[in-house]
């Protein structure tokens, strides 16, 4: 018979095993087993789907059996350990499955230090050591084929700290806590799986803190490589591109991205789509795409990133110079100058695109820059010199667009001009 083989130093207290309860690591978040009832668990699976196992504490085999009781008119199958009965029956943990069994052992293996897993059909003890012996059925030959899901203690990490790393990730987000697979969101594509070293668990082992956080905590301290990687291929598809918009602006983004950033330009998926919509001519390569969230979160801390100019009034804008489009708004220049228009000297003039294809023009008060769309080149010149007092009009009063106060100044500006033509005061 072909058994799994699981040790670990120091020898197995056999008043632990009794006990409901029975740890000595509950105060530790380090470390997987901290409930002291995985072990309970462990034989009552295995007693229940008829699965040998052995347990030697040193060189000492337990005697692990089942006496049968009644009550109530129902039976109970109560485990004994070396002849004493405890209070654990094969009817706890119903709900476990095979891997959860291994990963009891595996991880109070790891706990202990000097952990050892192999395959073998010779069965005896250790002096020092405590080994568990589980018969390989189609069940544990699942978990053994399937390995590098469940434990991903040997697998080089893409990024460490001391609290979270990195690696590749696939079809599925696994969560892991110390390289034990402590969560996994089924149909939900991820960069990345991560181990969060000090994760909160429950009595199952199940994860319990807050993904959101704790996956942004390991991507904010990520080293350059893995930094380059995730910006380069994030998308709105994969978890961390379509359900962490919230939590990028937690904290701040460390080191490594200041270093991956330079040089580089960021948009996201919405704006370039929006943009090429309009006619925006955006040079291939000139940019990095990246989530909407994840390009304002990066954006905000970084400024030169941005591919785009944001903010309240101008909205999103792809500078990208035009030398026909300036020689457009110079025609128009000159007919306002020859109208003795005055336009402030510290007014400069941006050519590019709008997000928002409808707008041609916007000015942005703070920068003292009015912010032209190159789809002006079709326009006629009338509406350019129209344009463009409007938007000289904006600095001039800090009035906003659709304002009654805006509406007011253009009433009363076209009603000096009109008496003043006439020759008429009041």
């Amino acid at each position: 018979m072909k058994y799994l083989k699981i040790q670990n130093a120091g020898i197995l207290d056999i008043r632990l095993v009794a006990l409901m309860g029975g740890t000595t690591k509950s105060n530790d978040d380090y470390k997987i087993g901290q409930f002291g009832t995985g072990l309970k668990y462990t034989m009552a699976f295995l007693f229940r789907n008829n699965i040998d196992f052995r347990i030697f504490a040193g060189e000492k085999e337990m005697h692990i059996t089942l006496e049968e009781e009644l009550i109530r008119d129902e039976k109970f199958e109560i485990i004994c350990i070396n002849g004493h009965r405890t209070s654990i029956t094969t009817k706890m943990g119903q709900d476990w499955k095979a891997w959860m069994i291994i990963r009891e052992l595996w991880s109070n293996a790891l706990d202990e230090g000097e952990q050892l897993r192999e395959i073998t059909q010779e069965v005896g003890g250790e002096e020092g050591k405590t080994t568990f012996y589980i018969q390989i059925d189609s069940q544990i030959d699942e978990v053994l084929k399937d390995w590098s899901k469940y434990f991903i203690h040997g697998i080089k990490p893409m990024s460490e700290t001391s609290t979270h790393r990195i690696y590749p990730g696939g079809p599925t987000l696994r969560l892991y806590k110390n390289g034990i697979l402590i969560h996994e969101k089924e149909n939900m594509p991820a960069l990345f799986s991560y181990d969060i070293v000090n994760a909160s668990l429950n009595e199952l082992r199940e994860y319990k803190g807050y993904m959101g956080s704790d996956i942004s905590n390991a991507l904010f301290g990520a080293n350059e490589e893995t930094a380059a990687y995730f910006l380069e291929n994030v998308t709105d598809e994969l978890y961390e591109g379509g359900d962490l918009a919230y939590d990028w602006y937690t904290k701040p983004w460390g080191k490594s991205y200041d270093k991956v950033l330079d040089g580089v330009k960021l948009i996201h998926r919405k704006a370039l789509d929006a943009l090429t919509e309009s006619g925006a001519e955006i040079r291939p390569g000139s940019y990095v795409v990246v989530p909407e969230g994840l390009f304002k979160s990066l954006s905000k801390q970084f400024e030169r990133v941005s591919a785009l100019r944001v903010s309240a009034t101008v909205g999103e804008f792809y500078e990208s110079y035009d030398p026909l489009t300036e020689g457009r708004i110079k025609q128009g220049l000159t007919i306002l100058e020859a109208c003795d228009y005055s336009i402030h000297p510290e007014l400069t003039f941006v050519y590019g695109y709008f997000a928002d294809k409808k707008v041609m023009a916007r000015v942005n008060l703070d920068e003292k820059r009015i912010f032209l769309s190159n789809t002006l080149l079709q326009a006629p010149l009338n509406t350019i010199v129209a344009i463009l007092i409007e938007e000289v009009e904006h600095f001039n009063t800090g009035f906003r667009d659709c304002s009654r106060e805006f509406q007011q100044h253009f009433i009363n500006m076209y009603t000096r001009q009109l008496l003043r033509a006439n020759e008429i005061e009041i």
